[in-house]
């Protein structure tokens, strides 16, 4: 197993290559890493979207163009903001091959021989969730390392996002697994769990 990180863009949004002995999976290919995404991925199992947010999809179009076989899977509520520039940056507008129906639940789907979770926690965007395989998770921008996601952006809702921390604060595991956030440095489940009160209260 190995687990690539690098950051792109201005917003500096974490791009992340996880390689497994099947394959490789991409989350969230920003602004820029396509090259990168090529050059270190030599068998892309899947490229996993955790919203829809620009700085999150940017290179979807480039990769989809230069790994056509490679499917993309992305949550239902967010399509929308992959299928065109709805935010009117510059995108170059994809369209997923594989949707996550979400529902504020989780959906399990099996990618070769390894399970992925989507937990669908809305707030942020109305498609927001954490993409768990193995013992990681990534989490895009619904937690960071002692944060969490903007909830007063367009097609944000705070009581989703109150409702979705509650329900991360639920997230049962006999581990404390890594978290990989879409900015930043890493954190871990426990850890924001018991630090999701804090932002409960503020919301």
């Amino acid at each position: 197993m190995k687990l690539l990180k690098k950051a792109f863009g201005a917003p500096q949004t974490n791009c992340y290559i996880y390689g497994t002995s099947k394959g490789d999976f991409i989350v969230d290919p920003g602004i820029g890493a396509s090259e990168w995404v090529l050059e270190n991925s030599t068998n892309p199992l899947a490229i996993l979207i955790t919203h829809g947010h620009y700085d999150h999809i940017w290179s979807l179009a480039e990769l989809k163009s230069n790994l056509p076989n490679t499917p993309i899977y992305c949550p239902k509520k967010d399509v929308f903001m992959l299928e065109t520039d709805c935010f009117q940056t510059g995108l170059t507008p994809c369209t997923p091959s594989n949707i996550i129906e979400g529902e504020k639940s989780t959906s399990t789907l099996k990618i070769s021989d390894y399970t992925i979770k989507y937990h669908h926690l809305p707030g942020h965007t109305p498609g927001c969730s954490i993409i768990e395989i193995d013992n990681i998770i990534f989490s895009g921008d619904f937690i960071f390392y002692r944060s969490i996601g903007r909830y007063d952006f367009p097609y944000s809702n705070p009581s989703d996002m109150k409702e979705s921390l509650i329900r991360f604060r639920q997230i049962q595991s006999d581990t404390d697994k890594t978290i990989y956030p879409g900015h930043g440095q890493n954190t871990s489940l426990f850890q924001e769990q018991k630090n999701a009160d804090l932002w409960i209260k503020r919301i």
